[in-house]
């Protein structure tokens, strides 16, 4: 079985680099994490003011575990397509007054501190998204990773697709929820892309707010 690792980059927030993280899942080393397989799919995860189910499908491992972040890997064959899922929280001092107010927060969060001479951001959308009882952007972001360690040269795409969220009983503390798949373009587009995103759209759905 392949190792799986944990690369945060140098982004210091963990709502900003959970995802980023979660792409990085195929063996790039900088910090070793646990691999921890999923064997109770029904077993929600209890988080800091909401709790969260694992992912669902098979060959899908917990890698790190605390109050604020829940970070998954999927083992896949290839050692350019990777596929993780995160559940991450934090405390902000911003206020919004309104939810177009924390959707610009949300679309700075999410595209903030990309290291330029790796990444290079392609495509970006948010928009509210009203199925959570909480102020929710769902938001996806599109980019290059240039500097794969086992990319051999060749330029990784990568997806990061979630929701941000202001918890509806503490109005300081933030809530993500999502996916990240990185890869060749090839990879992203087939039907196994495909199945990976449903098991992940299913992870972030279960989000559920619980009081802090």
């Amino acid at each position: 079985m392949k190792k799986l690792v944990h690369d945060c980059e140098s982004i210091s927030w963990i709502v900003r680099c959970a995802l980023l993280s979660a792409a990085m899942l195929a063996g790039e080393a900088v910090a070793q994490m646990h691999a921890v397989p999923i064997t109770e799919a029904t077993k929600a995860y209890a988080m800091d003011g909401y709790r969260v189910l694992p992912p669902p499908g098979k060959n899908w491992f917990e890698m790190q575990r605390n109050r604020e972040l829940a970070l998954f890997g999927k083992r896949l064959d290839s050692t350019t397509h990777s596929f993780g899922a995160t559940a991450a929280s934090g405390l902000v001092d911003d206020k919004f007054e309104t939810r177009e107010k924390f959707q610009e927060y949300v679309n700075k969060l999410r595209t903030a501190e990309l290291d330029a001479k790796r990444f290079r951001v392609i495509e970006f959308e948010s928009a509210v998204d009203d199925t959570f009882p909480a102020w929710c952007v769902r938001y996806r972001l599109k980019h290059t990773d240039r500097d794969a360690a086992l990319a051999r040269n060749r330029t990784l795409l990568t997806e990061d697709i979630g929701v941000t969220c202001l918890h509806p009983n503490k109005s300081n503390l933030i809530v993500d929820v999502g996916y990240s798949e990185r890869g060749r373009p090839a990879e992203l587009s087939a039907e196994l892309s495909a199945e990976l995103r449903k098991e992940g759209e299913r992870f972030m759905r279960s989000l559920e707010f619980i009081r802090p």
